[in-house]
């Protein structure tokens, strides 16, 4: 195979202006019936990636012939399917082989529409769905949307490592691109294969516990004191042999897990719980002002003002076409929610976390948005849903799941909730919502229109949503501002001698702590970078998505940053320098944080920092201590020593226990204005 791409290749690199005519013939020949199954399309599509990414050809160019090839290529397939028919049975190779068209109907008739889509990712079935969908007599329209939708995909996506690997080319060296891309592919196929483990582990336990599920129903039939479960349970279609038996169960569970999840809190407190201290210092590390306004135009989706209102409105229009039963199941889901958040907060009297302006005077569990979200969202998607074919139901179920989940996630970054406040939400949201579905689900309802539940939804939706927004959204902007650490002031000397006043850690983005902190400097930061540029420290290399593939790959990632910046107080540094020191392998990084502490006869800001080595990315899979450390030294910091002339330095020694009854002996230095020379 490689006999005919390398020369057709190289035929390209020499002809770049016929790229686009050789890859809408390949890609249209790819795609057709039988000739699909002799063409290296795949491989073929991605090395012409490898050429538009290397610049050899015109990238956008490149992909639109792509695009337009496999639409004109699964065209032809299916006129020639819509124009003979069944007569295909009787064609070569069909004829030969009729488990070829087998095989394709069968998917076809599994799948719909969507085979088209779904088909032009599956190798073994991508030439023949459309034909059989032609055979079949699959409407003109809905094959081209479909065709059209596919395409749109599938060329970026065949052709993407291609591209990847030829863009990296430009900036690596061939062998450490082809590497970067080997390791990635092998990250790619172990996700993808663990995602397929976690599939049929799921199909595997539903198989199971259907029939367990079908055995215990039969049981509770045939017990005189439990049998008006079954009555309880029932579901409307006589096909349900266990009736809504799964369902309790899910409702039985998620209403333990809450209880469970309640008590602990309740016992513990929640800034106890290690869970919610970590993503509680994620989110304020995380924040920025643009990040700040999207997560409050998210967090407004589950305001009782905003959410309320619809389920009102929906009632109503419910009541009007006279679908009574699914009018009250809907209004069930607003006053459920909203009751057991206002009795839960008021029982279990959980207080919120600190660090934003103005918090809500209510208490923290359970997060009201979140359960409002959860609940009314995820019962409008069943609603909706259920008046649709089953195959369709799947996206909005996802949106759905998704507003529930994006809520709740807004709700710990703005600092509003901790994280078990938003899964206890999640829970009693869910709880509820199973709960009413079971009542719902025990009679047949009239199908109830899907559009129209829709548009009446986004409509009140939108008028809502647009009225609270006008009305509140700039309080809420000051409201859930992020309130910085408090500064305190100490005395100079109390610093210069005292070991106390001293951080040890410098913390990762999830509050652990990560590095001991080994500098301490008190002045201006600018005075700071231009003293340290002077001795040789430079702008370390920028972090952009070469520097994310050689940190992935662990090709020379001791010469770049870490993806993520590690915090102090919840911040990033303020200051990052780097160089590289003789025998020191990898290179050597300076972050400065303020400690939010000031000196009082100076008025000095005091900066907390680290002198480290840049670790290898996966150096902390093998080593028990933390990689990158170094025992401080004034060489290391000033290797030209220019700057001892303004700066004076000192080095203390403090004694911290490392939690395994051992105490390390650590080193600072302590760097001020040289007001008085001093010498070591």
């Amino acid at each position: 195979m490689s006999d005919i791409v390398s020369p057709l290749l190289q035929w390209l690199n020499a002809h770049p202006e016929l790229a686009g005519l050789v890859t809408f013939i390949i890609s249209a020949s790819e795609s057709v019936a039988i000739i699909g199954t002799i063409v290296p399309g795949s491989i073929t599509m991605t090395a012409l990636g490898t050429l538009a990414g290397a610049g050899v050809i015109p990238l956008w160019e490149t992909l639109f012939w792509a695009t337009l090839g496999a639409i004109v290529g699964d065209g032809i397939s299916y006129w020639i399917g819509h124009y003979f028919k069944h007569r295909l049975n009787k064609a070569w190779p069909f004829r030969n082989y009729p488990g070829l068209l087998e095989s394709g109907e069968a998917f076809v008739h599994k799948y719909g529409v969507m085979s088209v889509f779904i088909g032009r990712f599956v190798g073994p079935v991508r030439a023949l769905v459309p034909l059989v969908a032609g055979m079949l007599g699959m409407k003109p329209l809905q094959f081209t949307i479909a065709n059209v939708a596919s395409a749109i995909g599938w060329a970026p996506a065949y052709m993407l490592p291609g591209i990847l690997l030829g863009a990296a080319s430009l900036e690596l060296p061939p062998d450490i691109a082809v590497h970067v891309m080997l390791v990635l592919l092998l990250i790619t196929l172990f996700i993808l294969l663990c995602l397929w483990m976690a599939y049929k582990l799921l199909k595997l336990f539903h198989t199971q516990t259907d029939q367990m599920q079908n055995w215990i129903w039969q049981r509770l039939k045939k017990s005189r004191t439990l049998s008006p479960i079954t009555v309880l349970l029932k579901h409307h279609d006589p096909s349900k042999t266990h009736g809504q038996l799964n369902l309790a169960f899910y409702l039985l569970f998620t209403a333990f897990l809450f209880v469970i999840l309640a008590v602990i809190v309740k016992s513990y407190g929640s800034s106890a719980l290690m869970v919610n201290d970590a993503l509680y210092h994620l989110f304020r590390g995380v924040r920025t002002k643009g990040l700040d306004t999207v997560m409050l135009d998210i967090t407004l989706l589950g305001q009782k003002q905003v959410v309320l209102p619809v389920v009102v409105v929906i009632f109503g229009w419910l009541v009007l076409w006279k679908r009574w039963r699914a009018a009250f199941h809907a209004l069930a889901l607003g006053i459920l929610v909203s009751g057991s958040v206002y009795v839960l907060k008021h029982l279990l009297k959980s207080p919120r976390p600190w660090g934003v302006f103005l918090n809500p005077e209510t208490y923290s569990l359970p997060s009201g948005h979140t359960a409002i979200a959860t609940t009314v969202f995820m019962g409008l998607a069943f609603l909706i849903a259920s008046a649709i074919r089953p195959k369709f139901r799947w996206p909005i179920y996802t949106l759905g799941i998704f507003i529930a989940f994006i809520v709740g996630v807004s709700r710990m970054y703005l600092g509003a909730h901790w994280f078990t406040d938003v899964l206890a939400s999640w829970l009693l949201g869910s709880a509820i919502l199973m709960a009413v579905i079971i009542s719902y689900e025990r009679s047949l309802e009239t199908r109830i229109n899907p559009v129209g539940i829709l548009l009446v939804t986004l409509i009140s939706l939108s008028v809502t949503y647009g009225f609270y927004h006008y009305r509140h959204f700039a309080q809420l902007k000051i409201n859930y501002a992020q309130v910085n650490w408090p500064v305190e002031r100490i005395a100079m000397n109390e610093w210069w001698e005292k070991n106390d006043a001293l951080p040890a850690y410098q913390v990762s983005l999830f509050g652990f702590p990560s590095q001991s902190i080994n500098v301490v400097w008190a002045g201006d930061i600018q005075a700071i970078r231009e003293t340290l540029l002077k001795e040789g420290w430079s702008a370390p290399p920028a972090r952009d998505w070469i520097s994310t593939l050689h940190r992935i790959a662990d090709i020379k990632s001791t010469q770049y940053l870490s993806m993520v910046s590690p915090q102090y107080l919840d911040k990033r540094p303020e200051l990052i320098l780097a160089r590289h020191a003789a025998g020191v392998k990898g290179l050597m990084v300076l972050r400065l944080w303020n400690s939010n502490r000031i000196i009082n006869e100076t008025n000095a800001t005091l900066w907390v920092g680290i002198i480290g080595v840049i670790p290898r990315s996966y150096s902390w899979l093998f080593r028990s201590s933390r990689p990158g450390e170094i025992d401080i030294d004034p060489g290391y910091l000033f290797p030209a020593k220019t700057g001892l002339g303004s700066w004076q330095w000192t080095i203390i020694h403090m004694h911290q226990p490392t939690g395994t009854k051992r105490i390390i002996n650590q080193k600072i230095m302590l760097i001020r204005e040289n007001n008085t020379v001093h010498k070591k």
